[in-house]
């Protein structure tokens, strides 16, 4: 993994599917993520970390390529979720993460179906190094 020199992190979680809910509940006033100094955002030039969960094709991955592009340095990948991490429930043939790893390198795997929002907090303070 490498190294986080920053205080504070924006995301951008992209993709369709359940995990999506489950992050951003993180947000929320029971788990308070904003305590850490992770915010989440809307666009990708003001993300410091694409968040890649919920289910994918072809022209889904060639957006999220787009947003990586579109991303300042540094900038870091996290895949959370089954059907990121492993395959997808609804498309069980088509695994984007073995499309994604030779494109962009891959910080955190958090996994679960949905990943709970604990698991996905201590996935952010590890990549802080807290």
């Amino acid at each position: 993994m490498r190294s986080l020199v920053k205080n504070n992190l924006n995301l951008l979680v992209a993709g369709f599917g359940c995990c999506k809910q489950e992050i951003y509940a993180t947000n929320g006033p029971l788990y308070d993520i904003a305590r850490f100094g992770i915010n989440f955002v809307s666009t990708p030039e003001d993300a410091d970390v694409l968040v890649i969960q919920g289910f994918y094709n072809k022209i889904g991955e060639e957006r999220l390529l787009e947003y990586y592009k579109n991303m300042r340095d540094p900038k870091w990948v996290i895949a959370a979720g089954k059907c990121v991490v492993d395959s997808s429930l609804l498309c069980r043939e088509y695994k984007i993460i073995e499309n994604l790893e030779s494109k962009i390198k891959i910080d955190i795997y958090v996994p679960g179906c949905p990943p709970r929002p604990e698991t996905f907090i201590y996935a952010m303070l590890r990549l802080l190094d807290i």
